[in-house]
């Protein structure tokens, strides 16, 4: 159980927030549109702050009874765990960590092999309790799902994704 359960609802929060503070920071180029390209980044940070709000009652109690438990468990349990119930144990902030580390790349490296290399491994990561993983469904989940969003909003929605490294691919296909 998490020890400190209220911070992932506040973080939601926050980051709805600053999703609607910066979208204040696109320009529109024609003003005459009823929806800009603001809108969306509002719409979802808005629905961050909400589902974060809504969560925050549920994370209150679990943070009390975690507080609970935490004062009845020997410091002799907390010891014994496995690198793996570590990781398990941990997987919220390492799943937080690689989203982070996923929209810092996302420039550099561009969407289409940042969004393989996290669906990857946040695949890996959230079936570790997994007796036998279907590598086969991992591995074509990582690649097709990230290359048909690409090509349909490069292709049909004409919405410019960051190219990264696929500007030095001479596949039309992906430009």
């Amino acid at each position: 159980m998490k020890k400190f359960p209220i911070i992932e609802p506040i973080i939601i929060v926050m980051i709805g927030i600053v999703a609607i503070v910066m979208s204040y920071r696109i320009e529109t180029v024609v003003q005459s549109i009823a929806i800009g390209p603001d809108f969306m980044p509002r719409l979802i940070g808005a629905i961050f702050v909400i589902l974060g709000l809504t969560l925050v009652p549920e994370a209150w109690k679990k943070q009390k009874a975690a507080a609970a438990q935490a004062a009845s468990a020997s410091s002799s349990d907390r010891a014994k765990l496995s690198a793996k119930q570590l990781v398990q144990k941990n997987m919220h902030f390492i799943i937080w960590g690689l989203a982070l580390v996923y929209a810092l790349l996302m420039k550099s490296v561009g969407f289409l092999f940042d969004s393989i290399i996290f669906l990857f491994v946040s695949m890996v990561l959230l079936t570790m309790k997994d007796e036998k993983r279907n590598w086969l469904v991992i591995i074509l989940v990582s690649i097709i799902v990230p290359t048909v969003v690409y090509i349909v909003f490069r292709q049909r929605f004409y919405l410019m994704l960051p190219m990264g490294i696929c500007k030095y691919i001479p596949l039309n296909i992906l430009r």
